[in-house]
């Protein structure tokens, strides 16, 4: 009987160049096209966090002014423009022969990132929003006022009505109810 050999063959640790361009074609593709909805998530989450935040902040000019018996008022940061970003600050009492203050006490200031580019335009026309010591709102507009945040394809709107109170909305949902003259719900 003839003796039957078998060899072995020693398989080869790692990869070919071919196998490597191939694995790195398909993950730089995938990449590719991932990189769009992630800039589009991205500015969606940091729209709805801006305005989250300029919401409190409106809320918390409401609360300081009540509880503290203090005027406080919401404006644009380093008094530039509403595009730098917002600061509240809590304005101290007028003088005895009734002229106010100009300056004031900051209790926060937000700056609006550069990256992604956020802008934030606002239906103020003193470019300011105050709220008296019993915390109700000095707008001369009775129908409330509008700051919106806008970021590549998404904003939102924080509207504020007549007595002061915001609430966030998304004019692509909202259906008409986004405005400052939209009733405010119960």
């Amino acid at each position: 009987m003839l003796a039957v050999t078998h060899r072995r063959r020693h398989s080869q640790a790692g990869v070919t160049f071919l196998e490597l361009a191939i694995v790195l074609t398909i993950v730089g593709v995938l990449a590719a096209l991932a990189v769009p909805s992630i800039i589009d998530r991205w500015q969606r989450e940091t729209v709805e966090f801006l305005a989250q935040r300029l919401a409190s902040t409106v809320s918390l000019a409401q609360a300081t002014a009540q509880r503290r018996h203090v005027q406080t008022q919401l404006g644009p940061r380093e008094n530039a423009s509403w595009a730098t970003g917002w600061a509240l600050t809590e304005l101290p009492l007028a003088a005895p022969d009734g002229t106010p203050s100009s300056n004031g006490r900051k209790l926060i200031a937000v700056a609006l990132p550069t990256m992604p580019a956020v802008s934030l335009t606002t239906n103020l026309g003193r470019g300011t929003l105050s709220y008296e010591a019993v915390g109700y709102s000095r707008m001369s507009d009775v129908n409330g006022a509008t700051l919106t945040l806008t970021c590549g394809r998404h904003r939102r709107n924080v509207v504020i009505n007549a007595v002061g109170r915001p609430r966030i909305c998304d004019p692509a949902t909202s259906r008409g109810r986004c405005t400052d003259t939209a009733d405010d719900d119960p």
